[in-house]
């Protein structure tokens, strides 16, 4: 067996909605696919590719150039809309969605591996419906080249690629296209963007928060905790331990813990106590392992002070492993014990976990929460049968509701499902369904979902409702405080923007870059252009969005700063060469504040 590397253009395509069409008509279905076959095979071939492999309903193709690719690939979208267009029943025309990459693949008897592949078939998952998404690197071989309007949709992190995937994708109605348009999340519509990504973020982190926690508060971060069990799979229940006790303190006002998502960065890298303590400002740190082996559990816990390099308490909690949620509530009062922080009554009642009838309901829900991290269609799908499961296990799960409340919301806002109107029902349906049971954390989460859903539609009165009343649930939820900050930036209420961004920071260091451009724009409306400079370039070059540089430019731009101002102006049209000014505060209910908007970035030269 031969093998090879070389540099080549891939294309991969597969059909959506193609288990609802064999359920229709099986036989229609392979009848209609094998004609789109034989299109893919016939316009790789005038273009100078080939059909590398074509399993199910999925398709391979290598190219000699991006260009043939693209080329090819807005013929094969042409041709299958014309023929869609004479199927009379919408429901039975099928449409595919295609990504392009440039990148290294390893050949080895004429089939094709690497993550050039892997890339590809990440980007026909973020294409739209009859679209066609490219990589970075296969822009960049076809940007001034070709006759096609492509958009920057921006960065994506995908499953399997270590890097986040920068997006791109050809405008097809500009071409005469028609195709049903996926919910993009960071991309040319700017506010819908935003929704999305900070509402997957909500419930992917988990957490719930006050709208001020105190400023006496224990300052306090739990550290992923270590899996030392056999089975390196069992990696999601250390995590989930780690979340829900994350969580758990969370609902004491007393105490400020800092976010799940902040603290997995330490999961990879070592890093001294005090330094620890200086990067997400806390004082106190937990740290734990645990262990599974023959149906028993053990846990390792302590608690240390940072500033001062004292062990104040530590602990060995054994028991079978049905006894896990008793042994957490143990730990956690354990800790709060420790620290004397005192609880009011209803925060003595909130304390608790809620057990499901089943343990392996909750192990269940803990495999769909760290699959729906991921981000993916294919997770997304496996995570909402893992749910079903555990809701079948235990219909009064309330977690199990939650999750499932977010599962639909995550296909409705990336546009993984055919009708995201419905998806979003569903996802209203489950998140009021998990509120009926008497659950706090679970409780929290799902009206954090509800306020995100009435986000989404552009119901911001109901949607800071329900965030209200989710706050009052937890007192350390950074992406409660990021989405309340952006609810209030829209809604022209700039200073409480402000505070709630702020707050989001200092309980998640590691903020998004999502929240991080909500509370840019906020300063820059505020006429702080310093801290909106600050604020943006605090956020890693990598990470950057095309809306952070917008910001940045604008604000230099009013400071006086021109050459500053007009290198940032390049960076947004580097990423988005039909940025139009215009739209960029469409969203923002006070005229005036759209208006400063555009002002600054006419200054900065966009």
């Amino acid at each position: 067996m031969s093998s090879q590397r070389r540099l080549s253009a891939i294309l991969a395509a597969d059909v959506v909605g193609y288990s609802r069409h064999m359920q229709r008509d099986a036989q229609a279905t392979v009848r209609a696919l094998n004609e789109r076959r034989a299109i893919f095979a016939e316009r790789a071939a005038a273009r100078g590719g080939r059909i590398v492999n074509a399993p199910g309903d999925s398709i391979l193709a290598e190219f000699p150039s991006v260009i043939d690719a693209v080329e090819s690939a807005v013929e094969i979208q042409k041709e299958i809309a014309a023929r869609n267009a004479a199927v009379a029943d919408a429901d039975q025309r099928m449409q595919f969605r295609i990504g392009i990459n440039l990148g290294d693949v390893i050949v080895e008897d004429g089939a094709l591996y690497g993550d050039g592949v892997n890339i590809a078939a990440r980007l026909e998952s973020l294409a739209d419906y009859g679209g066609i998404a490219l990589s970075a690197n296969a822009y960049d071989q076809v940007r001034d080249k070709t006759p096609y309007r492509i958009v920057d949709r921006g960065t994506e992190q995908v499953k399997n690629i270590a890097r986040p995937v920068r997006v791109y994708a050809v405008d097809m109605s500009a071409i005469g296209v028609k195709r049903r348009r996926r919910a993009w999340p960071r991309r040319a519509a700017l506010w819908s963007a935003l929704v999305a990504v900070i509402a997957v973020a909500a419930f992917v982190l988990f957490p719930r928060m006050e709208r001020q926690a105190p400023q006496h508060a224990a300052s306090i971060a739990v550290l992923p905790f270590a899996n030392h069990s056999a089975d390196p799979k069992r990696e999601f229940f250390s995590d989930g331990l780690t979340e829900d006790i994350i969580n758990a303190l969370g609902r004491f006002s007393a105490i400020r813990v800092i976010a799940y998502n902040t603290v997995q960065a330490y999961k990879m890298r070592v890093a001294a106590p005090e330094q620890i303590m200086r990067e997400l400002g806390v004082r106190y740190l937990v740290l734990g392992s645990v262990r599974e082996a023959g149906g028993t559990l053990r846990i390792n816990v302590e608690l240390s002070d940072a500033a001062k390099g004292t062990l104040l308490w530590s602990e060995r909690y054994d028991g079978p492993g049905r006894e896990v949620f008793t042994m957490q509530d143990r730990i956690v009062g354990d800790i709060v014990g420790t620290l004397a922080v005192k609880l009011n009554a209803i925060e003595q009642q909130r304390a608790a976990m809620k057990p499901p009838e089943s343990l392996e309901a909750s192990e269940l829900v803990l495999r769909a929460r760290e699959l729906m991290r991921v981000v993916e269609r294919a997770a997304n799908r496996e995570a909402r049968a893992l749910i079903a499961q555990a809701i079948k296990l235990s219909p009064n799960y309330a977690e199990a509701h939650a999750a499932s409340a977010f599962a639909e919301f995550q296909r409705a806002v990336f546009g993984w499902v055919e009708d995201p109107a419905e998806a979003l029902r569903r996802s209203e349906e489950a998140a009021r369904r998990a509120l009926t049971i008497d659950d706090p954390g679970a409780n929290a989460r799902a009206r954090g979902i509800l306020g995100n859903i009435h986000t989404v539609t552009g119901d911001y009165e109901a949607a800071l409702a329900d965030a209200e009343r989710a706050l009052q649930l937890n007192a350390s939820d950074a992406v409660a405080h990021a989405l309340r900050g952006g609810i209030l930036l829209w809604t022209g209420k700039i200073e409480e923007s402000i505070a709630a961004s702020e707050a989001a920071r200092r309980f998640d260091p590691r903020a998004s870059p999502e929240g991080m451009f909500n509370l840019a724009l906020a300063y820059y409306l505020a006429g702080r252009y310093r801290d909106a400079v600050q604020t943006a370039v605090a956020v890693e070059p990598q990470a950057r969005t095309v809306f952070l540089h917008a910001v940045h430019a604008a604000a230099l731009a009013q400071l006086g700063d021109a050459e500053g101002a007009r290198r940032a102006a390049d960076e947004v049209r580097r990423g988005s060469p039909f940025f139009e000014v215009n739209n960029f505060g469409q969203r923002l209910l006070n005229p005036a504040h759209r208006e400063k908007t555009v002002e600054g970035l006419v200054k900065a030269g966009l």
